[in-house]
């Protein structure tokens, strides 16, 4: 489901707050200028929704203003990998080589704000917030970094170390949003989504966070609230160092 985002004054109100934010995170000192270029394209989508479908046509960039989108791809028999989540300030790319076709199904796995670009709609956004186009290198930069370290113990990983992999990442960038801590922080997800994500059965996914409370790692409750009560073993068990992870994965601005 589709709304347009003027017929909502809620959604207009936070469209806005969403957008001041991230420019100020991504250092746009004028945020109203991009509060102004967005807004004619930004519109509201329903939780569940399909937004782009593998193979067909698709926008040449995807803003996410507020929620969370999931990236995926399918085989024929149903089977879905997720191979990344978009949260609130990330560009989605989602276009084959041929820069017209999806390779990667989008869905909405909840209620979003999102401005879908042309390639000439893009450019014009360049010309009207020049600073978005540093922005789109950092992003791009902060996408690959954490797809490769996921892809490391997808590949080369026990199920503990993907699962506390996952929890961590998704706790480092939540807390830059402002939407946790580094102790807690709500993931609206199923274990199914999490073992998707994961390339884990959502069997293997419950009994591995069942694992980590026991072990007094971690706290679960109310459908993926996350408490992180020892977030040394937790780094200990994905090998990695937090701190790093931290730097790796997290768009700063590009320094002139």
């Amino acid at each position: 489901m589709h709304a347009d985002l003027m017929t909502a004054g809620n959604t207009s109100d936070r469209f806005v707050r969403h957008v001041a934010t991230q420019a100020s995170r991504h250092g746009i000192v004028q945020s109203q200028r991009l509060v102004e270029a967005l807004r004619p394209r930004v519109t509201a989508v329903s939780a569940g929704t399909l937004v782009v479908h593998e193979g067909d046509k698709v926008p040449y960039l995807i803003a996410l203003v507020d929620g969370w989108i999931a990236l995926s791809k399918s085989l024929r028999n149903g089977d879905r990998q997720i191979i990344d989540f978009a949260l609130p300030g990330e560009f989605i790319f989602a276009a084959s080589a041929d820069a017209s076709m999806a390779a990667l199904e989008v869905q909405a796995l909840t209620d979003t704000l999102l401005a879908r670009h042309s390639h000439t709609q893009w450019k014009q956004l360049i010309a009207q917030v020049p600073e978005m186009e540093s922005v789109r290198t950092v992003l791009s930069g902060a996408t690959r970094a954490r797809i490769a370290e996921r892809m490391l113990r997808l590949g080369k990983g026990t199920a503990q170390m993907r699962i506390a992999y996952a929890l961590l990442e998704l706790c480092i960038r939540l807390r830059a949003l402002g939407e946790g801590t580094d102790q807690a922080f709500h993931i609206p997800l199923t274990q199914q989504q999490l073992g998707e994500f994961m390339g884990l059965s959502s069997v293997h996914v419950c009994r591995t966070m069942r694992r980590l409370e026991r072990n007094g790692i971690i706290d679960v409750a109310d459908h993926m609230d996350v408490r992180v009560r020892d977030a040394i073993q937790l780094a200990e068990i994905a090998k990695v160092d937090i701190d790093c992870l931290r730097a790796e994965i997290l768009p700063r601005p590009l320094v002139s």
